[in-house]
């Protein structure tokens, strides 16, 4: 590489999942792309990150990710291609001026391992972006090639996206080729009968077929099945026999590593054996375990004191859009009436959110407009949430000059409990769980009141914000259970219990009294209808999610 072979023209984030120092960079260069091939390098750039968000198990972890598009420019357009290769195959000869020196034959053996100057194509991914964790080059090339180590190499052959998918399976994850050939089946190659070295150290292939002490034991699919799950009669060639058990099966599959027998694999198939598969179990757990440290914790949901159900009675709800955590705590006041405050809590460091606790009055449940401009707002004091993990963390507060802490943990009480994250869906009318902070539709139409959804299973646990007849806080909890599709319907209680800042707050002391009933009916994630019935009075509103930092957050 030098000067006369191109330049670095810019830097693009093309998927922001966040500040690059908390996620997981993936830095993209182009080599033997030339200026008017730009349009070209980002289409195949796109067409690449595409395929990877709709591949298991990315989907699920794109928050994790950053993926940054370099736009290197090369003098001239393509990939060498030596003229002749070890394999015995013949090429064009080409030898283009090209940034990354990108070549076919890379090791002088194999024409399809194409390969770049790894080191520099990883001085400029770090140049550009500190934080890459892995870099890829894609080669402006249609010849099938590609390759992994230090950089994941791949061509712009029609098969590109699940090269490239193979070559990160190795560079970011550290996968092995689980297909038992080097050069080929049937090509003779020698020195690849049996594999003869020790424990490889990827997690996705081994020399140890013993069931009690395999390296992916927790993921097989029957662990008291004898293993291997297959043989080779034949160790001079790749064995030719179908797969004994069904599709995804987790066992011990003879031939990996390049060799046909004495290294096993996980599953029959997968991307790291063979294009257009799925990634196996297996290697999706590696993909997981070295991704998840790095996705935004989101803490919405529905929290009490910890241990769990120890001051059952009260209890916190967040509504957390990127930044931000909207908390609802409902609580008691001295005279032990039900009593709810909120507060707008700000990331500052760590994990720490804070912010300023406020009491509002407005007018009554049933005020006929509802007039949010009699809603008023008293600040009471303030309160600091602390998170040690998704599930737990700490609420200290003051209040009226009272200061306390309490361990608060996430409330469970269905199954499965839904995992959020933060504006992975721009469209929250697509969701099918409905968990947040919900108000009157059209939004902000009625500020002052609202209603917070923890939605696990077939339950939704409803906490009501509004004002009694006297237009003092007032909360009412309904848990509604699924009936027809998409309602959920349930009775609607009122408690009264021992004042917030009671030591110990005795959760016998707590006094539940039913009032009514109450149905959502959801037209889609984002709009519904909340009728209801309370002490005589039967109303209906349309309510929609509160989103106070675009695009909000979705749970599922």
């Amino acid at each position: 590489m030098s000067s006369a072979d191109g330049f670095i023209a810019g830097t693009t984030k093309i998927v922001d999942g966040g500040p690059d120092a908390l996620r997981y960079n993936i830095v993209i260069l182009g080599d033997g792309y030339r200026a008017g091939d730009m349009s070209k390098y980002h289409a195949d750039v796109q067409n690449f990150v595409t395929t990877l968000e709709t591949t298991p198990p990315f989907g699920a972890l794109w928050d994790a990710l950053n993926i940054h598009r370099v736009d290197v420019v090369s003098t001239d357009s393509g990939a060498d291609d030596p003229a002749s290769c070890g394999d015995g195959s013949a090429g064009s000869g080409a030898a283009p001026k090209t940034y990354f020196d990108a070549t076919f034959c890379g090791d002088g053996a194999i024409r399809r391992l194409l390969t770049c100057d790894s080191v520099s194509a990883r001085n400029a991914a770090l140049s550009e972006v500190p934080e890459a964790h892995v870099t890829m080059v894609i080669v402006n090339s249609a010849q099938y090639g590609g390759s992994g180590g230090p950089v994941a190499t791949f061509s712009a052959h029609p098969s590109a996206v699940e090269i490239a998918l193979h070559e990160l399976g190795h560079t970011a994850f550290g996968l092995a080729d689980e297909y038992e050939y080097y050069a080929g089946c049937g090509t003779g190659e020698a020195g690849h009968d049996h594999y003869g070295g020790g424990e490889p150290v990827e997690p996705n292939v081994t020399a140890n077929a013993n069931a009690g002490t395999i390296k992916w034991r927790p993921m097989l699919s029957a662990p008291a099945a004898a293993l291997p799950t297959t043989v080779n009669a034949d160790c001079a060639q790749c064995d030719p026999q179908a797969n004994p058990r069904p599709a995804n099966y987790v066992g011990a599959y003879a031939g990996a590593r390049y060799h046909h027998c004495g290294a096993y694999r996980p599953s029959y198939n997968c991307r790291m054996r063979a294009l257009n598969q799925q990634f196996c179990a297996v290697c999706r757990r590696a993909i997981r375990d070295t991704l998840i440290p790095y996705l935004p914790a989101v803490y919405q949901g529905l929290w009490w004191n910890a241990p769990a159900g120890s001051e059952s009675g009260w209890g916190i709800s967040f509504a957390h859009q990127e930044d931000v955590i909207f908390a609802t705590w409902f609580t008691y006041n001295a005279a032990g009436k039900p009593w709810w405050l909120i507060m707008t809590a700000v990331k500052g460091a760590g994990d720490d959110y804070s912010g300023t606790l406020y009491e509002t009055r407005g007018p009554a449940f049933d005020a006929t407009p509802f007039d949010p401009a009699l809603v008023t707002a008293l600040a009471v004091g303030s309160g600091t949430l602390t998170f040690t993990d998704v599930d737990n963390g700490s609420f200290a507060y003051t209040v009226n000059g009272i200061s306390q802490t309490k361990a608060i943990t996430r409330q469970v009480f269905a199954a499965p409990v839904p995992r959020c994250t933060f504006g992975m869906e721009s469209n929250l009318a697509l969701a099918t769980n409905v968990q947040d902070l919900w108000w009157a539709a059209p939004a902000g139409s009625e500020s002052g009141w609202g209603i917070s959804f923890a939605h696990q299973g077939d339950v939704i646990f409803a906490t009501w914000f509004t004002y009694d007849q006297n237009g003092v806080p007032w909360w009412l909890i309904v848990t509604a259970t699924l009936g027809a599709p998409n309602v959920y319907s349930g009775a609607l209680y009122t408690t009264t219990g021992p004042a917030f800042s009671a030591v110990p707050f005795n959760p016998a002391q707590v006094a539940i009294t039913a009032v009514g009933t109450a149905t959502f009916t959801f037209a889609d994630g984002n709009h519904a209808s909340f009728a209801y019935t309370v002490n005589g009075v039967t109303q209906t509103k349309q309510i929609t999610r509160q989103i106070f930092r675009p695009p909000g957050t979705l749970c599922r």
